[in-house]
């Protein structure tokens, strides 16, 4: 039921030209057209507007919207790249940075040598790593050769006690 059907205009209150636009596309897609003499072009004069057809204007809306929605997709995809292309020319000069810099530093700086050799920690390490390793494979031969060489012996008859006298 329209409630409203005897009210004449409606008045709309906005933050932005673009919310403004929003509800007027809305009433449109609705199939509410303004007035001619209601229409007012951005300047504030009237526009000397000829009504057109209805189909032709929803279409135009239509397409309207389409191209928004386009814009709007478009938009967001050039927001959703911004951050990995930041993120790759950084990673880029980082890497430039270190095959020109930083690599001629080190290599002037100090002993090629020193560079090189391991770490008292890291051998250690190792060590132990290798020795845990040791223990292991022999563990796991220790247990293949149970499984393979355990021979089970059958199990004796049940005793005959039968010559037993009973009391």
């Amino acid at each position: 039921r329209n409630v409203y059907k005897d009210l004449r205009q409606i008045e709309l209150a906005c933050d932005s030209q673009e919310d403004v636009d929003s509800w007027k596309a809305s009433f449109l897609r609705a199939g509410v057209y303004p007035e001619k003499d209601q229409t007012e072009n951005e300047d504030g004069a009237q526009e000397n507007t000829f009504s057109m057809d209805p189909q032709l204007e929803r279409q135009v809306e239509t397409i309207r919207n389409l191209v928004d929605s386009y814009v709007s997709i478009i938009n967001k995809s050039i927001r959703d790249l911004m951050p990995k292309t930041i993120m790759h020319l950084m990673i880029n000069n980082t890497k430039d940075f270190i095959h020109s810099e930083l690599l001629a530093y080190l290599y002037s700086s100090a002993d090629q040598n020193s560079l090189m050799e391991e770490s008292a920690d890291q051998a250690q390490r190792r060590d132990d790593v290798l020795r845990m390793y040791h223990a292991l494979k022999e563990a796991l031969n220790i247990i293949g050769d149970i499984s393979t060489s355990t021979v089970s012996t059958p199990v004796p008859p049940p005793v005959d006690d039968t010559w037993l006298q009973s009391s």
